[in-house]
């Protein structure tokens, strides 16, 4: 018990010191944010302009929001990180590797509850689910911790995107944990109909997680029709 209690305070120590270290990432995050907003309004401005002096533009596209995402994609400022401390520019690169691991789990899980469905009824099919449940669990806490680390420390942002998308991907993060501890525990039960339930369930909420993310890079209209 001593030493569980030992470990636990270890773990709130290091948080508490992420935490306190952590604005430098938060607030380049912020400054993106908010250079991409001058950038869209500098954008909108300008295609107001040219729109009251009779440039128009072609039927069906909107003047103000004509190149709002190919530009969010150009035109992203970038940090000037020889001002940065030696730990601030680790942490922001831990941030910068969240885009590549995220994919793992990604691919994991769906991957999963596909073969868990079709293992009901050809048991062949599944061999893979416990290996794929504990491997997505591993990395998916990994990808969410590097979130953080992407999106900051700092919990005090007026952000809600920001704000969803870090806590659903915390909330991931525990519930893939979770499910890879059940999968080892309990392998007889990698296509029973809790574990599709549950597989089901956090395959949903990575495909929500994932509309948030294309949200921040690319604007709440990315996946308009």
């Amino acid at each position: 018990m001593g030493r569980g209690n030992h470990r636990l305070g270890l773990a709130l120590s290091l948080f508490a010191a992420l935490a306190i270290v952590g604005p430098s990432p938060a607030s380049g995050h912020e400054a993106h944010r908010r250079q991409r907003e001058a950038a869209l309004k500098a954008r909108q401005m300008q295609a107001k302009g040219a729109q009251e002096a009779g440039v128009t533009a072609p039927a069906g596209i909107n003047p103000a929001t004509m190149h709002a995402p190919m530009g969010d994609m150009m035109e992203l400022p970038k940090v000037d990180r020889s001002k940065m401390s030696g730990l601030a520019r680790f942490m922001d690169w831990l941030g910068r590797l969240h885009p590549i691991i995220v994919h793992f789990p990604i691919a994991f899980f769906p991957t999963a509850l596909f073969t868990a469905i079709v293992g009901r009824r050809r048991p062949a099919f599944a061999a893979p689910v416990q290996f794929m449940v504990v491997a997505g669990g591993v990395i998916a806490p990994v990808a969410a911790v590097l979130g953080w680390f992407g999106g900051g420390f700092n919990l005090a942002t007026d952000d809600w995107l920001l704000t969803w998308h870090r806590w659903l991907g915390t909330g991931i993060g525990v519930g893939a944990l979770a499910l890879a501890i059940w999968a080892i525990k309990k392998p007889e039960q990698d296509r029973s109909t809790g574990m599709i339930i549950a597989l089901a369930a956090i395959s949903a909420a990575i495909v929500v997680q994932g509309w948030f993310g294309g949200a921040m890079m690319r604007g709440m209209d990315h996946m308009n029709w």
